[in-house]
């Protein structure tokens, strides 16, 4: 009966002993899964750090280009001052040359106008009697410095200007007088032709005959030919003989 009763009580003892789960991994298991850890946290670190240091170039890439850049801005303003103080300086200068320029331009027009003066004051006494023996006139009046007038479009109004005009009973003609004739003042002077025409009654030549002549201290070589080509006197001014050398065109033209 004693034994019986022992091996109840062992058996009870065994019934309520504690368990513990089985590991599911090993001590190497884990060791390899540290060094993994430690592997990557290094590798993690190393492009961390490298991250770092080319971040940290780029910044000091950057400053020096800033730096330059600043430096290239402050060089590129002080230039445009420069430019600016030279471009106000150069405008000064325009400014005094172009008012030399017009003073020098009225001088000058003064100048050609008492040029002008001179040389009709040598050609307006000689004129008439040059041209009635260059053409067998008889020019007995004489008129300088002759505006015409007459109403164009019910008003009034300055038609031809003429340098010098002579006339008698039956003729007239119309004189230009140029410092330096050129073509253009020939072609001028037939346009006033017609014109002193078309207004005939104001100029008192109906019923004249009109002819044309061009004088000039100095008579360009087409100018000269254009003019007798199209039936006008040509006079030069002679100041070393004190006279008018008259030629006459082939063909008188009158208008």
């Amino acid at each position: 009966m004693a034994v019986k009763k022992s091996t109840k009580k062992i058996a009870k003892r065994s019934a309520t002993k504690k368990t513990y789960p089985k590991p599911k991994i090993t001590v190497d298991e884990l060791t390899a899964i540290v060094a993994d850890l430690a592997k990557n946290h290094a590798k993690t670190e190393a492009i961390i750090a490298k991250s770092r240091e080319e971040t940290d170039k780029a910044l000091r890439e950057l400053s020096a280009e800033n730096r330059k850049t600043a430096a290239e801005n402050r060089k590129t303003a002080a230039e445009n001052r420069k430019t600016a103080a030279e471009v106000r300086a150069t405008s000064v200068e325009v400014r005094a040359t172009s008012a030399t320029v017009r003073e020098l331009t009225q001088n000058m027009g003064g100048m050609n106008n008492r040029l002008g003066d001179v040389i009709e004051f040598l050609v307006v006494p000689k004129i008439r009697l040059a041209m009635n023996i260059a053409g067998e006139h008889a020019f007995d009046n004489l008129v300088s410095d002759r505006e015409i007038k007459s109403i164009v479009d019910g008003e009034k109004k300055a038609v031809a200007q003429m340098d010098v005009f002579l006339y008698n009973s039956t003729e007239s003609m119309a004189v230009e007088i140029k410092t330096n004739l050129q073509t253009k003042d020939v072609k001028k002077h037939l346009e006033r032709l017609q014109k002193l025409r078309d207004h005939e009654e104001s100029v008192g030549i109906i019923g004249k005959k009109l002819f044309g002549a061009v004088v000039g201290a100095i008579v360009q070589p087409d100018a000269k030919a254009y003019a007798l080509a199209n039936g006008l006197y040509v006079v030069e001014i002679l100041e070393e003989d004190d006279k008018l050398d008259v030629e006459k065109p082939e063909m008188c033209r009158t208008w």
